[in-house]
């Protein structure tokens, strides 16, 4: 649908009532499908529910991109040199500020929620979702222009899509795995040096993410190589990111099922032995 309201209704037939539906199914295809594979993973002993899940992407992804360009357009008006139009302390800091931001609407979404490692990376993963749906818009909507505007939109849509996962998702994934952790013993949010570190380090992956490809740029002038650092930099968070996922989501399954507790038991008590069968 997404690529026929394209090609078909835009490009072809120029038609741009279907503009805005175009962008958002764009933006939001990719991320609506790994919504449904988070909704698919819980299980009845979770301790969240769906409705925890949408709340956390709708109303916190709006919560946090909304916190997140405020305080970006502030330090923005910090007299700053700029490169490309955007300051060099904006673009430095915006890995910090974003993942503040979502860190502090996961905070806010899961107070009530039980704390643990695994509901930290479901709700922290929503709210990641909703904001890369809402940044993405914004990008889409920017690429729109020129002759064939539907070319740069859709290589922009294409590529944050598909990208989507190892993004914003994974990194606010992380965090809220940090903030849920160290919230488990007392179920109160806290600053720990887990929590402070992750923040750090997401931000760096963030900032790796963002800012690669405008620093060879501003180096070297050369768009090439910009694009090349640009890629390597996002190989190199993927291969940063991904395996602390897979090591934290496996090492903090989902709550056994009764049955499943039940049938473990009974498999590891001893079997008495049995009464030779007369002849």
């Amino acid at each position: 649908m997404w690529f026929y309201l394209g090609i078909v209704v835009l490009h072809i037939l120029r038609n741009t009532a279907v503009e805005e539906t175009w962008i958002f199914v764009g933006a939001a295809l990719v991320p609506a499908t790994i919504f449904w594979i988070m909704v698919h993973r819980l299980r009845t002993t979770d301790t969240i529910t769906v409705v925890n899940l949408v709340v956390a992407a709708v109303i916190g992804g709006t919560l946090a991109i909304t916190a997140g360009a405020t305080l970006d357009k502030l330090i923005g008006m910090i007299p700053q040199a700029e490169f490309g139009g955007k300051g060099i302390l904006a673009l430095s800091m915006a890995g910090f500020v974003e993942e503040l931001c979502k860190g502090i609407v996961i905070v806010i979404v899961g107070w009530k929620l039980a704390k643990s490692t695994r509901n930290g990376l479901f709700v922290g993963g929503a709210v990641g979702l909703g904001f890369a749906v809402l940044e993405t818009m914004f990008y889409i909507a920017s690429s729109v222009g020129g002759a064939d505007p539907i070319i740069d939109a859709a290589r922009e849509a294409v590529g944050r899509g598909l990208l989507a996962p190892f993004g914003h998702v994974l990194w606010s994934s992380l965090f809220g795995a940090a903030l849920f952790t160290a919230a488990a013993k007392t179920g109160r949010f806290r600053l720990s040096w887990l929590v402070l570190g992750t923040y750090v380090g997401v931000a760096l992956l963030h900032g790796a993410w963002d800012g690669s490809g405008g620093i060879v740029l501003a180096l070297t002038g050369s768009d090439l190589l910009s694009l090349l650092a640009e890629f390597g930099g996002s190989l190199v968070v993927i291969a940063i990111g991904v395996p602390i996922w897979r090591h934290v989501a496996k090492k903090h399954p989902a709550p056994p099922l009764p049955d499943d507790s039940v049938s473990d038991a009974a498999a590891t008590q001893p079997t008495a032995p049995t009464s030779p069968v007369p002849a």
